[in-house]
């Protein structure tokens, strides 16, 4: 009984070994340049495809990879086993005349399952070169050529891989073995197809297809490359809309609803009613000042609408596919409404009109600006604009137009020379303060210390120093001088300046 297993284990280790193909092997419809350990294998055509698009005069076998600067992501992979993958993904989407499409629609050799090999698959064809071309010469077919080959992987949104069959040493001039590079996808290159034992592309080694996405449905643990098939929960994901989702994983904001949301309180001038179920902290409590600002939008010629107010101090909104309707406190006065329409301006436009408390304009041109006034009164000379708020040392209390000028004044310390100079103070309230001696700063270190003795150079007598210390120590200092006989409070690092004392020396110092 042994003996009869032992026979059945050889026959079949027998029969797998005549079926198993080597590279360089003539076998359904093309020549065996790649396997692996499992018996799976890559064949490639006898022969190159020919252009169906003459996009360079007299020759017939170059064709374009793609549409330049147009991103193809399901066709970046590269390993071996990804160039049926890529083709496919390819071909679907792009003109019948490009390479994907015509190696797709190949019949060559009677099959029908052809695609544009991936970089790593070309790379492998380019290294069995020699092979091929023998087994082509028993054959019948075209050898490879030197010049480019396409491959089915995207290296950037404007270029793809290609690869060459020989190159030369740029030093030495010697052949240096196959190459590779990214070449942009409106240039031409040939287009050679490749395809898989049997039609199946499962290598050992290579990743598998499926969905790399862990928040969808279909997320596969397993998978190394995406195979772009991940299904989610189309919804809204936004949690400040009406209907957010929380189970959601692929948010669409077109689905979002935000017609719940706005002032909730029944005591407000804005409160819409019961649908408003979530606050957004718009309530206005003005009462008589409450003004509704409304915008007419024109869908005869589809323009959208700008406006401000004072501005844009006041208001502001930008309609756009709709009407425009919104509640404001804006006490009587005089206004400036500043307004443009920034598209489709045609004869037939009709203008939008802006209607804001009892005030209405309808915009008749590009942009306009006029001045208008709410309740009882006008804007003429006599409503002067400057700063309203009497808080501002430039209050203007004649003024009834805000031109949002006001300043403001800040106290602290204007010296720029001083310890606690307030870059920001408008107003000097004598809070400044200065280093206790010149040698000093902000902080009581020494300004000058050469020999990192802890005792600044002015009182230091054992420095080293080619200065009469000891004069200087009995005499007091009066003046810090530059070249230019400017007085200096703080001699700065990288400075030249003279020191006075009152015993009438003069002493050039550089910090």
């Amino acid at each position: 009984m042994i003996k009869k297993i032992d026979s059945l284990i050889i026959l079949f280790l027998f029969s797998f070994t005549a079926m198993a193909q080597n590279i360089g092997d003539f076998h359904q419809g093309g020549i065996v340049f790649y396997t692996d350990s499992s018996g799976h294998g890559l064949i490639i055509d006898t022969t190159y495809i020919e252009a169906t698009f003459v996009w360079i005069p007299e020759e017939p076998l170059l064709s374009d990879w793609g549409v330049h600067w147009f991103s193809n992501p399901d066709t970046q992979e590269e390993f071996i086993g990804a160039g049926q993958f890529n083709t496919q993904n390819l071909a679907e989407n792009i003109n019948p005349h490009y390479a994907a499409n015509i190696v797709s629609s190949s019949t060559n050799g009677g099959y029908s399952d052809w695609f544009l090999p991936s970089k790593e698959e070309l790379w492998q064809v380019m290294l069995n070169v020699h092979l091929i071309d023998s087994t082509i010469q028993i054959y019948g077919g075209d050898i490879i050529n030197s010049d480019f080959h396409w491959s089915s992987t995207q290296a950037s949104t404007s270029n793809a891989w290609v690869s060459f069959a020989y190159s030369t040493n740029g030093s030495t001039g010697e052949p240096a073995g196959p190459g590779e590079t990214s070449w942009s996808k409106s240039n031409s290159a040939l287009v050679r197809g490749v395809r898989c034992i049997d039609n199946d592309c499962s290598f050992i080694g290579s990743p598998t297809f499926g969905c790399t996405d862990s928040v969808a449905e279909n997320y596969d643990s397993n998978a190394g490359a995406n195979d772009f098939s991940c299904e989610y929960i189309v919804g809204c994901d936004d949690n400040s809309a009406c209907n957010f989702d929380s189970s959601v994983t692929l948010n669409n904001f077109d689905l979002c609803d935000y017609d719940c949301i706005g002032c909730t309180d029944a005591d407000a001038q804005n409160y819409l009613g019961a649908e408003i179920t979530i606050d957004d902290g718009s309530c206005l409590y003005c009462e008589k000042d409450y003004q509704i600002i409304s915008v007419s939008y024109d869908s005869i010629i589809d323009n959208s609408m700008f406006f401000q107010i004072n501005n844009g101090d006041i208001a502001f909104g930008h309609v756009f596919e709709t009407d425009y309707s919104q509640g404001i406190c804006l006490p009587p006065g005089c206004y400036n409404l500043y307004t443009f329409a920034d598209c489709n301006i045609t004869e037939n436009w009709v203008g939008n009109t802006i209607v804001i408390g009892d005030f209405s304009y309808t915009l008749d041109g590009v942009d306009a600006s006029v001045d208008f006034y709410l309740g009882e009164g006008s804007c003429n000379e006599s409503n002067l604009s400057g700063c309203m708020d009497s808080t501002a040392f430039n209050f203007n209390p004649t003024a009834n137009f805000d031109d949002g000028s006001c300043s403001y004044s800040i106290d602290g310390c204007t010296d720029p020379n001083a310890c606690n100079w307030d870059t920001e103070a408008t107003q000097e309230d004598g809070t400044c303060f200065f280093p206790i001696e010149i040698y000093f700063d902000c902080f009581g270190n020494c300004l000058s210390d050469a020999d990192q003795d802890g005792q600044c150079d002015e009182i230091d007598f054992d420095d080293g120093l080619d200065l009469v210390e000891q004069d200087l120590l009995e005499s007091n200092l009066i003046l810090m001088v530059d070249v230019f006989g400017k007085v200096h409070k703080k001699h700065n690092n990288g400075s030249i300046l003279f020191y006075i004392y009152d015993n009438g020396k003069v002493v050039k110092r550089f910090r």
